[in-house]
């Protein structure tokens, strides 16, 4: 069996489990020096420190047959290492620093496993170092998400002149492109015309015919919002993902479709609404009052968008008029909108209801995967997030629970994800996007 002998910097780097199964199994060395350096880190608040907290648990899990190894069930063998500190380095590498011991165990461990022996360091030195005593060594740079080939929930393909003739006549057109459930296609024919569908079940049919929700619509010659109006009011798919950066109407359109359905269409009993409370910035510490009262800062951006969408709502002739605040407020005494921390998610059962999970880019997929199983008969959910403004150190753009969602569902006849590009906010705010890195 190969061993991987882990250097500090690794277990630093993500969750001791994902390195652990990134790996074909062999047996995986942890030199005691190591695990010495994690006590280091454990204290610091940031990723590294969430790392070695996690790797010490673990660890301490498998007591106490470490000195051993122990037998994981995927086929990985763990063990901490403490010999091999009489292997002989040269004079300029003293034993008393944490690198050169853990080259120590390296050297006597290939000594005894001859050559099957490989160092897994993301320490440039280090590598260079083990190279020059005859070590193999390797940097550790964990599969992730490509985000250039992230699952964008449409594409454009070309159709014949025939092919839009039977499209609208039948309202169904096949198609050998190869494409995926729910996918969405902007087609161009050979005479300069575009026409948007959705691929379902092995034919592509056009969208819905009227794309408007609670007053609000796609931005004109906005296709991406079209998609997406599309997908939300679609009862047959439960479950939507929109990534895009600020201000291309993520939280807005899905508010608006939200509204439409709970409100106006009783299709669902309630609106929920939940982020993770994460700050951009230094965090103002505990607020005082109620949950109402504590929620309201965090939630700031779904009122300011709430209140756009009821600013013209009139429930009757009779109803007296109010301004888009108490109407907000109305809304919420009266059951349809209920504003939720995501902290009190787990253990909820949510039987038709529509809920909104808003700055999903900053949720793990831990998070994810309680969200997704909190969902009842009848519910839909939705989340919108951009992997460009993550405010959760443990996370990022690459590995958020967000994208191994978009990755893990597509082509789920119950799963639809759109990507806008586009910013609707303002001229300002586009620039911005396209501006700043």
């Amino acid at each position: 069996m190969h061993v991987k002998i882990l250097d500090t910097n690794v277990l630093l780097d993500r969750p001791i489990k994902e390195i652990i199964l990134s790996f074909e199994p062999c047996k995986i060395i942890i030199p005691l020096a190591v695990v010495n350096e994690l006590d280091r880190f454990k204290g610091l608040e940031d990723a590294r420190g969430h790392c070695a907290r996690q790797a010490i648990r673990f660890l301490d899990s498998l007591r106490p047959q470490l000195h051993q190894g122990v037998l994981l069930p995927s086929g990985h063998q763990i063990l901490v290492e403490v010999n091999h500190c009489h292997v002989s380095l040269p004079e300029y590498l003293p034993k008393d620093k944490v690198d050169n011991r853990i080259l120590a165990i390296a050297k006597g461990l290939q000594e005894e496993e001859k050559g099957q022996v490989t160092l897994i360091s993301q320490d440039i030195c280090q590598r260079v170092i083990a190279d020059t005593l005859g070590i193999p060594a390797e940097n550790y740079a964990a599969e992730q998400v490509n985000l250039d080939n992230l699952y964008k929930g449409w594409q454009t393909i070309e159709i014949s002149y025939d092919q839009v003739q039977d499209f609208y006549q039948y309202r169904r057109m096949e198609t050998k492109e190869k494409l995926l459930e729910n996918q969405y296609v902007a087609m161009h024919d050979n005479l300069g015309g575009r026409h948007l569908g959705c691929y379902k079940k092995g034919v592509i049919t056009p969208l819905r015919r009227d794309l408007h929700a609670f007053g609000l619509g796609p931005a004109e010659g906005n296709l991406e919002q079209s998609f997406l109006m599309d997908a939300l009011l679609d009862p047959n798919i439960e479950l939507v993902s929109i990534l895009g950066p600020a201000g291309t109407g993520k939280t807005l359109l899905a508010l608006a479709a939200g509204l439409q359905q709970v409100v106006n269409q009783r299709l669902y009993s309630k609106l929920i609404v939940t982020r993770a409370l994460i700050p951009h910035s230094r965090d103002i510490g505990t607020l005082p009052g109620t949950k109402k009262e504590k929620l309201t800062p965090w939630m700031a951006a779904i009122y300011d968008n709430l209140e756009y969408l009821t600013r013209n709502f009139v429930a009757s002739k009779h109803e007296e008029k109010c301004s888009p605040s108490e109407r907000v407020e109305r809304f919420m005494e009266e059951g349809f909108i209920e504003l939720e921390a995501l902290t009190y998610i787990r253990g909820r059962s949510l039987p038709k209801q529509w809920i909104l999970i808003d700055e999903a880019q900053n949720l793990t997929k831990e998070n994810i995967k309680t969200i997704i199983t909190r969902a009842g008969m009848g519910s839909k959910i939705v989340l919108t997030g951009d992997i460009q403004q993550i405010d959760n150190y443990r996370l990022t753009a690459t590995s958020n629970g967000f994208v191994t969602l978009i990755e893990a569902f597509k082509n789920q006849d119950i799963y639809a994800h759109i990507t806008l590009s586009r910013t609707e906010r303002s001229r300002l705010a586009a620039l911005g996007v396209e501006l700043l890195p």
